[in-house]
């Protein structure tokens, strides 16, 4: 008896688990119902597929054995479609499913879970029939491509549970009356969902009952909708997503009131006024979003009282001031604390962090606070992330005999000095970029570890170290990013570079460093990035570099090299940037750039994988200093859009290759101080995107090309000091040049020069004929305009009066009174000056 009662109350549990892999398995005793698989090879024939990932469909199979079909185990019918596309990865468009949406599923009268997501169905609009499918409890529509007006049918749905439509492009709704229908709705998003037109929109939803979470981020709600965020009657919401909106006011009050939140998120908006203190209220709340918006005043204490606060994102309100509460320390579960970007002051101590033992990201940068901690004291938080910038936080002291021991570090901008610190296998970046280190290089290169190194991602650029590349690297097998950038470093390149065979950017630009590059770098086999610049490299360009065909960035700018620019780079159909400038290269431009297809075409990006490696909350970009329009600037989030072709400042020769005008994706051309000939040619007036071209100082002969006018982006035009002739080409873009762009040409003539053409000078030396004939139509036209002027004006008020007898009688006998005024005035004077005169 005593063993009994647990088989009671197992007996139910057994049953109840029973039941819930019967109404969903798929069917394993092969009953289909025949209807439904005709229905669904129907729905199929409509849909593309060009990865064939419907292929088990087909009239041979059991469709209760189909991928992505599941059946009732006892009836056979089927209940759920999850069509959702499975690859979440870079590819994921090619396994996209398209084409049209079959009435055909409305023959499948018990399904009740419909998964279309991660599809592209080109634009369409949600078929209305889908709100005709009333057994639908789960309905998924995200990021499936479907556009237009979402058909308010949807609200028949009465029994479904979990609705989203987010993530689609140009989808919008007339109203939300039909969304108060759903009472049993408890997951709803309708994120990037155009809703302005809907003023009621948090009405209609606060009046489901059973609504946990609503998102609702990108909608376009903006402050109109003031008389809507009075009031919100939401009694089990757990989540509530308002980011990426307009919202301009203060926090409605009635927010505070729904103490179930647990994630609430209103970034990137225009809230404002201060923070309130009644979010200590929300005490379940585990994540809060508020950055990215106009809020004032001190953080509030009160936060402190959320003891269930996993992430605290404040960043980017920079009204935001006053201390960091000392509260937050009290938040034991703070995993993210993010506060970059405001204007808070004071210190940071060791009582900000006396409870948050799982700390992980600290993102506290552009902020004017300084960090006083005791140099005994230990964290009780192993940071993944650290985000602190020199500019505002100004950050010192030496880290010589600190262990790095996080995955991610990111020291940069700050005024560390001294030795470089010492890290542990676990760093996957380390980015320690704009500080005062100095000393040797090799402590840090060359240390041992009893594991092998992850690191990833080393920025040591724009400190003051100094010696040589130590033949260590053999030790850091991991790597894929270097930048030992603006530094004092010198001697070669060494041979154990080319052990890095995860290596795609490698910046050891402005530097002391000499000799060739070695050939061992040739085994870096996805090296996309190399960046030599502003050294004193010599030799030839290694064969091996214009053959690696994953380089999309080539900048060897002022160093020794010579020789030919070898033809193999034209391979580089990847490649867009090239700076050779200021070497001693000679030869002539080869004449096939234009196979750079990545030149040729227009701006997008590609291969960016190159110039970001992702992490968990922040990527890491590489940058580069470039000179475009004349001045060097830093290109960081933008670079994967720059196009530029550099070879300025060499002794090339011969023609300049009408091929390379073909390049009508390049931004920036400069071929100046060369030795090269030829003429420019009429296909630069393709070039759409050029901004600054520049083939001053070379021996270019030949008039300029009249469709150079075309480029309406150019801002910088350098032609001056060549052997061009005749006359300068008009058009807008064209006068807004100096002199200076066309200065030393002794045959060119035209604005903006002082020399004018010869046809110019017949015309100002002829006072009369062509010159006069010339603006004859305009003068004529003027007379014209200026008769019919008068004669419309003239009889506009004659014939008024010829007509209207009333105003004719008014008006002579207002011509009346004025005569006989003018009559007794001149009488009354005549008379006094009479008798004036007579005495």
């Amino acid at each position: 008896m005593r063993n009994s009662r647990p088989m009671i109350f197992l007996f139910p549990l057994i049953c109840f688990l029973s039941i819930i892999s019967i109404l969903c398995e798929p069917n394993t005793m092969g009953v289909c119902n025949e209807k439904e698989k005709h229905a669904l090879l129907r729905f199929k024939q409509a849909l593309s597929d060009p990865a064939n990932r419907l292929s088990t469909w087909s009239m041979d199979e059991d469709c209760c054995r189909w991928e992505a079909v599941c059946c009732n185990n006892v009836t056979g019918r089927v209940v759920e479609l999850q069509l959702g596309n499975p690859y979440v990865d870079s590819n994921y468009t090619n396994f996209m499913l398209g084409g049209e949406i079959s009435p055909a599923l409305l023959e499948l009268e018990f399904l009740s879970y419909l998964d279309l997501s991660l599809n592209g169905f080109g634009g369409r609009p949600i078929p209305s029939f889908l709100g005709s499918m009333g057994r639908l409890r789960y309905l998924d529509l995200s990021s499936a491509g479907f556009g237009g007006v979402v058909p308010h049918q949807l609200g028949n749905l009465s029994t479904l549970r979990h609705l989203d439509l987010g993530y689609n492009s140009g989808q919008y709704v007339e109203n939300l009356d039909w969304i108060s229908h759903l009472s049993f709705l408890k997951y709803l998003d309708l994120g990037w969902v155009d809703l302005h037109r809907e003023v009621h929109w948090l009405e209609s939803m606060s009046m489901i009952p059973s609504l946990s979470e609503l998102i609702l981020s990108g909608c376009e709600l903006d402050r109109n909708m003031a008389s809507s965020l009075g009031y919100a009657n939401f009694t089990s919401l757990t989540v509530l997503y308002l980011s990426e909106n307009n919202f301009n006011l203060e926090i409605p009050n009635w927010l505070f009131n729904l103490t179930t939140l647990v994630a609430l998120d209103l970034s990137n908006n225009q809230f404002k006024g201060q923070i309130s203190e009644s979010f200590g209220q929300l005490k379940y709340l585990e994540s809060l979003y508020l950055h990215w918006n106009s809020f004032h005043g001190p953080i509030p204490t009160s936060i402190g009282n959320l003891s269930s606060l996993r992430y605290l994102v404040l960043g980017r309100n920079p009204l935001i001031n006053g201390t960091l509460p000392t509260s937050l320390g009290l938040l034991s579960n703070l995993e993210y604390l993010g506060a970059g970007g405001t204007s808070l002051i004071g210190n940071i101590s060791e009582v900000h962090f006396t409870t948050l033992s799982k700390l992980k990201v600290l993102a506290i940068y552009e902020t004017s606070l300084s960090f006083h901690l005791n140099s005994n004291w230990t964290p009780p938080f192993q940071l993944e992330h650290l985000e602190i910038h020199l500019s505002d936080n100004q950050i010192s002291g030496e880290l010589s005999q600190v262990v790095l021991n996080n995955t991610i570090i990111d020291l940069s901008s700050n005024r560390f000095s001294g030795q470089l610190p010492l890290q542990s296998s676990n760093v996957v970046v380390l980015n320690i970029a704009n500080n005062s280190f100095s000393e040797q290089i090799s402590p840090l290169v060359c240390q041992k570890m009893n594991e092998r190194s992850k690191l990833e991602v080393l920025d040591i650029s724009n400190n003051a170290l100094s010696g040589e590349l130590s033949d260590c690297w053999m030790h850091w097998p991991s790597l894929t990013h270097i930048n030992l950038g603006s530094n004092n470093l010198s001697g070669e390149i060494p041979n154990s570079m080319g052990s890095l065979v995860a290596l795609k950017a490698l910046s050891l630009h402005n530097n002391s460093l000499y000799g060739d590059i070695p050939s061992s770098l040739q085994n870096c086999k996805v090296l996309g990035l190399i960046n030599l610049s502003d050294n004193k490299f010599s030799g030839i360009i290694p064969r091996w570099i214009v053959e690696r065909t994953s380089l999309i960035i080539i900048h060897l700018r002022s160093n020794k090299f010579m020789g030919d620019i070898p033809p193999q780079i034209c391979q580089l159909s990847f490649l867009r940037v090239l700076d050779l400038a200021n070497n001693s290269l000679s030869g002539t431009i080869p004449k096939c750039l234009n196979n750079i297809s990545a030149m040729a075409g227009g701006r997008s990006g590609g291969h960016n994988d190159v110039l970001l490696a992702y992490y968990d909350y922040e990527p890491y970009m590489e940058s580069l200093i470039l000179n475009i329009k004349g001045r060097d600037s830093e290109y960081k989030k933008i670079l994967p859009y720059v196009r530029m072709i550099d070879l300025s400042s060499n002794n090339l020769s011969g023609s300049i290759p009408f091929e390379i005008f073909s390049l009508l994706g390049l931004q920036s051309l400069n071929l100046s101080h060369n030795h090269l000939t030829g003429m420019i040619s009429i296909e630069i007036g393709g070039m759409e995107y050029l901004e600054s071209l520049d083939l001053s100082k070379n021996n270019i002969s030949g008039e300029i090309p009249q469709t150079i006018a075309n480029l309406t982006f150019l801002g910088v035009l350098n032609l001056s000091y060549n052997n061009l002739s005749g006359r300068i080409p008009s058009g807008t873009q064209i006068q807004t040049f100096s002199l200076l762009s066309f200065f030393g040409n002794a045959e060119l003539c035209g604005a903006p020069l002082p020399k004018n053409c010869l046809g110019d000078e017949e015309e100002t030396q002829r006072p009369t004929g062509e010159g006069e004939n010339k603006e004859y139509p305009e003068i004529v036209w003027f007379y014209i305009g200026m008769g019919s002027g008068f004669f419309v004006g003239l009889w506009g008020v004659c014939g008024c009066l010829f007509f209207n007898k009333a105003w004719r009688h008014t008006y002579y006998q207002y011509l009346d009174d004025i005569k006989d005024l003018a009559y007794v005035a001149i009488a009354i004077k005549l008379k006094w000056l009479h008798q004036k005169l007579g005495k």
